[in-house]
């Protein structure tokens, strides 16, 4: 019997039954693109659909519904859409509020095995159920088969990966390349046979070669006489052109471990041209010679170009160096494309120097503004910093997928799928060149 003068003492709260039905929201994917043309999305959204009404929930949203892979599953889009609705729906007053998350497999809904993207939900005040199940996640048998679907989802992508690892391995010792050719070549790849020849493009990169190898050309001479024979390229792009032995018939892949392998391809240069080639790469013809400790500059950062307003970024003069032995001789530069302005490190120290000679003020007061001054420095570098890692990060994420893309891309013999792959990876190379062109 309850004691009702003390019941005001008690504890916890008197579990209710929580009753099916209320508002659900629809979330669907697929993990790799050949799926878009198939039924997986349609079947999907028809089992969620179904498995609502027999269940009394009202659907007011579905999200997903589209070809979203990523080595993490917080790094999906829509994903992040549907959490952010939760949030706003769940909030304290709202009309709508949203309990539960239909999915058309938990295995489905993260091929990682993280559980964190469920928690990311549950956090959030809902929770996921499968339609293609039958147990209550709410309860602790229910959330340990979850659990398990979760882990099995793991198991399974591991061991796929491990598979398209090793057949890639297979196909790249038996000179078989297991990417998207690399720009001057054409590629025909079927189940049986690889044909890559050279195009109109090779061509014109075969004469790059030469031009830096024979004529030691710098690469920004060579990208104008490319360029005048409709070959447009960037400076990094070809950088990342000449290092790439490929081009004179051998492989290289993180595959390999280190290795290079020969490959059936045609090579466009010799051996003898591609090692030339990277020996005049190694050495810097521009005249300076890049830093990582730059106390020789301390205003780096802090100042910008007086041309282009872009920051200037600080070189120390190996002609100097070699000349004359000297390591003093520092210059603050321009690297915008179309900028060439440049100022010794002296010159500017001694502008910086009487500029602020011109204001007269008391040790007290000095150290105030010193202190001022590099808490305000801090301040507006780091939105800068922020970004920066921000873009590296996404470079890098966008490269691995691009990277794997091309991986189904070789392995892959319906002519269907590899089409589609091809527009993927053209999307991905220009997010990355986008991306790049922004730092």
């Amino acid at each position: 019997m309850e004691n009702f003068d003390l019941k005001g003492f008690a504890k916890g709260k008197k579990q209710q039954k929580e009753q099916i039905g209320g508002n659900a929201i629809i979330y669907t994917r697929v993990s790799s693109s050949e799926q878009v043309d198939g039924q997986s999305l349609e079947v999907q959204i028809d089992k969620c659909r179904k498995y609502a009404k027999v269940r009394s929930y009202t659907v007011i949203g579905e999200f997903g519904g589209t070809y979203e892979s990523a080595k993490s599953d917080k790094e999906r889009k829509e994903f992040n859409r549907m959490l952010a609705f939760i949030k706003q729906s769940n909030k304290k007053g709202s009309s709508q509020p949203v309990k539960t998350v239909i999915v058309f497999s938990t295995s489905r809904f993260s091929r990682t095995g993280s559980t964190t993207i469920i928690e990311e939900v549950e956090a959030r005040g809902a929770y996921v159920v499968s339609a293609t199940s039958n147990y209550d996640p709410r309860t602790p048998v229910g959330k340990y088969l979850q659990l398990m679907e979760l882990a099995n989802a793991r198991f399974q992508n591991d061991e796929k990966r491990a598979t398209t690892i090793e057949n890639s391995v297979k196909a790249l010792l038996k000179g078989r390349w297991i990417g998207k050719a690399p720009r001057g070549y054409d590629q025909k790849t079927t189940k049986k046979e690889q044909i890559i020849t050279i195009n109109e493009e090779g061509k014109l990169i075969r004469k790059a070669f030469l031009w830096k190898a024979n004529n030691k050309l710098s690469n920004e001479e060579i990208r104008h006489r490319l360029a005048a024979e409709g070959f447009h390229i960037c400076k990094q792009k070809l950088s990342e052109l000449f290092k790439n032995p490929f081009y004179c018939g051998y492989m290289a892949h993180k595959f390999l471990q280190g290795d290079i392998i020969l490959g059936n391809h045609p090579p466009l240069i010799p051996k003898e041209i591609f090692l030339k080639v990277n020996g005049e790469l190694s050495k810097n013809h521009s005249g300076y010679e890049q830093k990582i400790d730059k106390e020789y500059a301390p205003l780096l950062g802090s100042i910008k170009c007086p041309c282009c307003g872009k920051n200037l970024s600080a070189s120390i003069s190996t002609k100097m160096r070699k000349r004359f032995g000297r390591t003093d001789i520092g210059y603050y530069v321009c690297s915008r494309k179309g900028c060439k302005y440049n100022s010794s490190t002296k010159k500017v120290h001694e502008a910086f120097e009487e500029e602020v000679n011109r204001y007269a003020l008391s040790d007290k007061v000095s150290e105030l503004l010193k202190m001022q001054l590099t808490i305000t420095f801090e301040y507006m570098n780091q939105e800068n910093r922020e970004r920066a890692k921000s873009i590296k990060a996404n470079i890098k994420a966008k490269e691995k997928e691009l990277e794997q893309v091309e991986t189904n891309y070789a392995l892959c013999t319906d002519a269907k799928k590899q089409s589609i792959c091809e527009k993927v990876m053209t999307k991905l190379e220009k997010e990355v060149r986008d991306l790049k062109g922004s730092t």
